[in-house]
Protein backbone atom coordinates (compact mmCIF):
# COMPACT_ATOMS: atom_id res chain seq x y z
CA UNK A 1 0.00 0.00 0.00
CA UNK A 2 1.44 3.66 -1.23
CA UNK A 3 1.42 6.32 1.51
CA UNK A 4 -0.24 9.42 0.13
CA UNK A 5 3.51 11.19 -0.20
CA UNK A 6 4.21 8.25 -2.51
CA UNK A 7 0.70 8.57 -4.69
CA UNK A 8 1.68 12.14 -5.18
CA UNK A 9 5.11 11.32 -6.06
CA UNK A 10 3.51 8.88 -8.81
CA UNK A 11 1.88 11.48 -10.10
CA UNK A 12 3.89 14.46 -10.51
CA UNK A 13 5.86 11.87 -12.52
CA UNK A 14 3.20 10.42 -14.57
CA UNK A 15 2.26 14.62 -15.40
CA UNK A 16 5.73 15.33 -16.00
CA UNK A 17 5.98 12.62 -18.52
CA UNK A 18 2.70 13.65 -20.12
CA UNK A 19 3.35 17.01 -20.12
CA UNK A 20 6.81 15.99 -22.15
CA UNK A 21 4.51 14.22 -24.53
CA UNK A 22 2.27 17.08 -25.01
CA UNK A 23 4.77 19.36 -25.96
CA UNK A 24 6.61 17.15 -28.56
CA UNK A 25 2.86 16.52 -30.38
CA UNK A 26 2.81 20.51 -29.80
CA UNK A 27 5.93 20.63 -31.83
CA UNK A 28 4.98 17.99 -34.43
CA UNK A 29 1.35 19.94 -35.32
CA UNK A 30 2.76 22.84 -35.50
CA UNK A 31 5.43 21.40 -38.04
CA UNK A 32 1.95 19.74 -39.33
CA UNK A 33 0.41 22.87 -39.42
CA UNK A 34 3.40 24.52 -41.91
CA UNK A 35 3.52 22.07 -44.17
CA UNK A 36 -0.09 21.98 -45.66
CA UNK A 37 -1.38 24.96 -47.93
CA UNK A 38 -4.87 24.50 -47.10
CA UNK A 39 -6.02 26.78 -45.40
CA UNK A 40 -9.01 24.47 -43.17
CA UNK A 41 -6.56 21.87 -42.43
CA UNK A 42 -4.09 24.49 -41.11
CA UNK A 43 -6.53 26.22 -38.45
CA UNK A 44 -7.79 22.44 -37.49
CA UNK A 45 -4.28 21.90 -36.63
CA UNK A 46 -3.71 25.48 -35.03
CA UNK A 47 -6.82 24.36 -32.86
CA UNK A 48 -5.36 21.48 -31.85
CA UNK A 49 -2.24 22.64 -30.70
CA UNK A 50 -4.07 26.01 -28.93
CA UNK A 51 -6.02 23.23 -27.07
CA UNK A 52 -2.93 20.95 -26.51
CA UNK A 53 -1.30 24.40 -24.81
CA UNK A 54 -4.52 25.21 -22.87
CA UNK A 55 -3.91 21.13 -21.75
CA UNK A 56 -0.49 22.10 -20.73
CA UNK A 57 -1.52 25.02 -18.34
CA UNK A 58 -3.71 23.00 -16.32
CA UNK A 59 -1.16 20.29 -15.61
CA UNK A 60 0.96 23.22 -14.37
CA UNK A 61 -1.85 24.62 -12.30
CA UNK A 62 -2.31 20.55 -10.89
CA UNK A 63 1.30 20.20 -10.26
CA UNK A 64 1.31 23.46 -8.05
CA UNK A 65 -1.54 22.34 -6.09
CA UNK A 66 -0.39 18.40 -5.57
CA UNK A 67 3.00 20.59 -4.17
CA UNK A 68 1.30 22.70 -2.14
CA UNK A 69 -0.53 20.29 -0.76
CA UNK A 70 2.14 17.64 0.14
CA UNK A 71 3.82 20.99 1.71
CA UNK A 72 0.62 21.35 4.20
CA UNK A 73 0.53 17.94 4.64
CA UNK A 74 3.77 17.32 5.77
CA UNK A 75 3.91 20.47 7.96
CA UNK A 76 1.02 18.84 9.55
CA UNK A 77 2.53 16.02 10.39
CA UNK A 78 5.62 17.34 11.86
CA UNK A 79 3.30 19.64 14.16
CA UNK A 80 1.44 16.50 14.99
CA UNK A 81 4.83 14.48 15.87
CA UNK A 82 6.18 17.46 18.09
CA UNK A 83 2.78 17.42 20.34
CA UNK A 84 3.07 13.44 20.51
CA UNK A 85 6.21 14.06 21.50
CA UNK A 86 5.59 17.04 24.00
CA UNK A 87 3.07 14.79 25.65
CA UNK A 88 4.08 11.50 26.00
CA UNK A 89 5.52 11.03 29.48
CA UNK A 90 9.29 10.46 29.95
Amino acid sequence: MQTPSEKAEETLLAMKEFKRYLESLEKDLSRTSKKYSNREVALGVGFVAAGIHEALNYLEIVKKVIVKTERVVAQRNIASEKASVSTSPS
